[in-house]
């Protein structure tokens, strides 16, 4: 991909910077529930993980809805978040050298589905692996979902990451590693890639 008209660069979180064990977690839930069906389930079809994406529901509500679903109310808020945390693994640390180096020429963001028990843990990882104490510390803005009230693939979330930072979408490319989130970028201008576990971010900027 060629670069040169690019300005602003837009990175998911969760399987671009951060690696990630969804089945982890769903696998998790299904040992400790009644039902059977938790590994075909997925974020993106659970109303629960939906709304609280979306932080129309605060974590006590989801952590009660955690216990509804599994059929287990005997559930503590630990053994939820440690089991809904499970999902969220390492970032290799030269991802967040090359986007230190990315800083110095690009306008850099982030733009990621997540909720509020994530957030603790992921910038633990993100200290863990450059001594840096949060995600933020290497991106002009960090917008997440449960905090904009809003989640990808909404056209509104991507509208209004472009008028809240004053990008082109001519200008600005968006990294996420699922292919609807990429498509309702592009249907507002934006350029996209998608990463996958073949092409990480290394990979993409050591060949564009």
């Amino acid at each position: 991909m060629n670069l040169s008209t690019t300005k602003n660069i837009i990175f998911d979180l969760g399987g671009v910077i951060i690696n990630l064990d969804t089945q982890a977690t769903f696998d998790g839930f299904t040992a400790i529930s009644q039902y059977t069906d938790w590994s075909q389930n997925s974020v993106d079809e659970v109303d629960l993980f939906l709304d609280y994406e979306k932080g129309t529901i605060s974590s006590e509500e989801f952590r009660t809805g955690i216990r509804e679903m599994t059929g287990n109310a005997d559930l503590t808020d630990e053994q939820i978040d440690k089991i809904w945390n499970s999902m969220l693994l390492d970032i290799p640390p030269a991802r967040l050298e090359l986007i230190q180096r990315l800083s110095e020429k690009y306008r850099l963001f982030v733009l990621s589905n997540t909720n509020a028990i994530h957030v603790p843990v992921f910038n633990k990882i993100v200290e863990n692996a450059s001594g840096k104490p949060n995600i933020g510390a290497f991106f002009e803005k960090v917008y997440l979902s449960h905090e904009v009230k809003m989640r990808k693939p909404e056209r509104e979330i991507y509208e209004y990451v472009l008028n809240d930072s004053q990008l082109k979408p001519e200008e600005t490319l968006f990294l996420d590693d699922k292919e609807g989130n990429l498509m309702a970028a592009q249907a507002v201008g934006i350029h996209t890639f998608q990463i996958t576990p073949q092409q990480d971010i290394l990979s993409f900027f050591e060949n564009a």
